[in-house]
């Protein structure tokens, strides 16, 4: 286990115990389950600068290279648009899978602001619209993703 992954292990696996399991597949990538045997709410590590987090059939992309993906990489997927800093970057995972436990998805609205450098891809806004048993607060802001709890 390399010094993220441990990272990721000691906040997350008291809150998903038995659920959470870390798989080190054969191309250099980390899996980090939350569920267990669902699989639905996962990330994945791609080195220390590039997370994809899987939560009900969404797909949250943190990638340090932004500017080199085209819209053919992001189509349906939520894109922050923040800088990503390699030694932030896992507390902002952290932080948004504990605003996503207990909740299931219920919409996504997308607002194109503008094109990225190339132009071959567009800087969105998101709205996500999310039930939570639990509400102690309305909103959650993470720089372009803004997720509703009803």
């Amino acid at each position: 286990m390399n010094e993220i992954e441990a990272i990721y292990q000691k906040a997350l696996y008291p809150l998903f115990q038995k659920q959470f399991r870390i798989i080190h597949n054969t191309d250099n990538t980390t899996n980090i389950i939350l569920d267990g045997e669902q699989e639905e709410f996962y990330f994945t590590l791609y080195g220390n600068n590039c997370v994809y987090l899987y939560w009900c059939n969404e797909c949250f992309i943190f990638d340090s290279h932004r500017n080199s993906l085209v819209s053919s990489d992001t189509y349906g997927e939520i894109v922050f648009e923040g800088k990503i800093n390699v030694e932030e970057l896992p507390k902002i995972i952290i932080e948004l899978v504990l605003q996503l436990k207990d909740c299931t998805f219920l919409g996504k609205k997308e607002i194109v602001k503008e094109k990225i450098p190339s132009g071959y891809d567009n800087i969105k806004d998101y709205i996500i619209q999310a039930k939570k048993a639990k509400i102690s607060q309305k909103t959650y802001q993470l720089n372009n993703i803004t997720i509703q709890y009803d």
